[in-house]
């Protein structure tokens, strides 16, 4: 009987895994997303306050959504996230925190560089995601099993309604890990059953699957980059042009600089992506280079909000299309096409890249003018060449 439970169990929390990656990519073309334009991929909602399977936002934005104490923690949302209601192997509806990161009502700024805030310990106690740094976890979800006596004395019971809304009632205590409740950006955590006793007895059966900050941003970046090649190879084909790039430093991002051919007609060809419609010359208006033929796409609401554009570089051969001059990268006077190492196959021709860093490894540069504070090892080097195998750094060629 209790394996058939943990089967249950961990069946259940895989299926409540997906459905919130799934919400997370999707976002933007949810109820919540299309409410929210300015929020775009791999915002999680609010948990479920009242058992009804809908995620509940009342109370401060800070941290995030309701609270018990300083983290955001209820039941799974499964009405929300369009999954079905998922019980554990006791028959329990399943318990979820999300880090307020991440959290859809607090509005924070979701992009590369959003970290989780979650800790979580394992069986022996030890740190395994450390939410005080940039390794913290983006949720937890947690199947709480049967009632039993907490390490702290309290018997759980959920006979009542004002019990069953109790966390203590469900959620375990070992290691002065309160399962109860966490807090955002500290070791105050979870810890993941099942824990025993100097005499044998369980005293955590709490399951815990995790969200990690990999698991999320795999899926978005993902998203997000297609989502860019399309706005800009849309824009190329409108104005017959790449857009240019917004100033990330000029001093270091130019050509001249890098000692490599100058721009033809001065144009700014590596910098920040160009979704601040006030940056970069003819974004979003109509083309003042190429063949105007309509009028340029314009980024949607959350590329510009949740700051896409600060986290990414944004880098092309060469200003105009052929045959409107003639010329493609590494032809003429235009610089060589860029090179990608570490892929299947070799990428050698590109003429447009954009590069998303990932997580602030610098110890709180950020905002930063320095390249370094962003990107990593041959992505900061501005000779092009990159590298689609830096730990933090993603790197997604536009064209061809």
């Amino acid at each position: 009987m209790e394996v058939d439970n943990l089967k249950q169990s961990r069946m259940a929390l895989n299926k409540a895994k997906k459905a919130l990656l799934s919400y997370a990519l999707n976002y933007p073309e949810t109820a919540a997303g299309l409410g929210n334009p300015s929020q775009g991929p791999g915002n999680l909602p609010c948990p479920d306050d009242d058992l009804d399977g809908d995620s509940d936002t009342p109370g401060s934005v800070l941290p995030g959504c309701n609270s018990f104490g300083a983290g955001t923690m209820g039941r799974f949302p499964w009405a929300t996230v369009l999954s079905e209601e998922l019980r554990d192997g006791t028959g329990e509806l399943l318990w979820y925190a999300v880090s307020s990161n991440y959290a859809n009502f607090a509005d924070r700024t979701i992009n590369s560089s959003t970290t989780g805030e979650i800790t979580v310990r394992d069986a022996d106690g030890g740190i395994r995601f450390d939410g005080a740094s940039i390794d913290g976890v983006v949720a937890v979800i947690i199947a709480p099993g049967q009632a039993l006596v907490r390490n702290d004395g309290l018997i759980q019971s959920r006979a009542t309604a004002l019990q069953r809304d109790d966390p203590q009632n469900y959620l375990d205590i070992a290691f002065g890990e309160d399962n109860a409740s966490f807090t955002n950006s500290t070791t105050d955590g979870f810890v993941s059953g099942y824990v025993r006793d100097a005499a044998g007895d369980i005293i955590v059966n709490d399951l815990i699957l995790v969200i990690t900050y990999d698991e999320v941003m795999d899926l978005v970046k993902a998203r997000v980059a297609k989502d860019f090649e399309d706005l800009i190879n849309d824009y190329y084909l409108t104005c017959d042009a790449y857009p240019e790039a917004s100033s990330f430093n000029p001093a270091k991002m130019t050509y001249d600089s890098a000692g490599l051919a100058p721009p033809i007609g001065g144009e700014l060809r590596i910098g920040h992506l160009p979704l601040d419609t006030a940056q970069p010359v003819n974004w979003g208006n109509n083309c003042t280079v190429g063949a105007v033929t309509a009028a340029a796409p314009v980024p949607s609401n959350w590329m510009v909000d949740e700051g896409w554009a600060g986290t990414t570089l944004y880098n092309f051969a060469f200003q105009n299309a052929p045959p409107a001059n003639g010329l493609t990268c590494g032809n003429g006077a235009n610089p060589p096409c860029f090179t990608v190492n570490n892929t299947a196959p070799l990428v050698t021709d590109a003429q447009a890249i954009i590069v998303f860093a990932g997580r602030d490894t610098t110890g709180g540069n950020r905002p930063s003018n320095v390249i370094a504070d962003y990107f990593e090892g041959e992505n900061i080097d501005i000779d092009g060449v990159y590298d689609a195998d830096e730990a933090e750094d993603f790197v997604k060629v536009i064209a061809p």
